[in-house]
Parts: C-alpha cells; sequence; structure tokens
C-alpha cells in the first residue's frame, strides 16, 4: 500500500509541477494518508516479528522510512523544491525495495526453529507449550 501511495505522490507531484495546481492539496493530503500507513506498517513488522516470523530490521527499516517521510514533509512544507523532490524519488525507491523483500519473504528453517523452541506454535492448538525463559532450562 505505501510503495502505491508513493507512485500516486510522484504523480501528482508531476501534475502539480506541470501546471495543475489542484494536483497540491491531493499531493498533501496523500502524504498525511502516506505517513499513517507507514505507522500501521511500522504496528505490523513489530508483530510479525512478535510472532516469529521475520527478523527484526524491517522495524528498524519502517520507523527509518517514517523519520525520512518526517525530511520529506519538512522540506515540501518549506518549499525546498530542490531538496524535496530528490528526497521523494529516494524515499520510493527505498519503499519499493522494502515491498520487493516483504514480497519475497519467506521464513527460512532457522527462523522456524528460533518459534518451536520459543514455544511459538501455528495452527492448532495441540501440543501447544508457554514459552519458557532460556535461563530456566
Amino acid at each position: 500500500m505505501t510503495a502505491l501511495l508513493m507512485f500516486g505522490q510522484a504523480v501528482l507531484a508531476g501534475l502539480f509541477m506541470g501546471g495543475l495546481t489542484s494536483a497540491f492539496a491531493l499531493h498533501r493530503e496523500m502524504a498525511t494518508a502516506s505517513g499513517i500507513v507507514l505507522m500501521i506498517s511500522i504496528v505490523a513488522a513489530i508483530l510479525a516479528r512478535r510472532l516469529g516470523q521475520a527478523p527484526r530490521w524491517p522495524i528498524w527499516a519502517t520507523v527509518g522510512l517514517l523519520a525520512f517521510m518526517s525530511l520529506l514533509a519538512f522540506a515540501g512544507f518549506r518549499s525546498l523544491v530542490a531538496l524535496h523532490v530528490p528526497l521523494g524519488v529516494i524515499m520510493i525507491l527505498l519503499t519499493a525495495v522494502l515491498t520487493m523483500w516483504v514480497w519475497r519473504y519467506v521464513p527460512t528453517s532457522a527462523e522456524s526453529a528460533v518459534s518451536e523452541r520459543d514455544g511459538v506454535t501455528f495452527g492448532s492448538d495441540e501440543g501447544a507449550e508457554l514459552p519458557t525463559s532460556t535461563l530456566a532450562r
């Protein structure tokens, strides 16, 4: 979703710079929606990690994207077009890379072993055990 919003941002920016002044308000509103979707993505990355299905780095990558978006918004609100446009291109590229990783990600057997070791099971509740501390073992 974030990648689509970022692409839409580029389209609206191009329309605005091409003379369609009404695209500016849409660009601003879509930026707000993108920020909200990124915040939801952070929660999703945390949940994926907590359930033992994903590595930790996507959490920090998504937090970084949100921080980067704040810099992008600052440049936009200050009308620093020479900074805002290149930052927007970088933002789109970073979002596309993260999106491609998410689409292609398949948990490895090592991650499954960690889930099993920590007592996290998926599917039926039969044989499920509560996670125990590594110190208690």
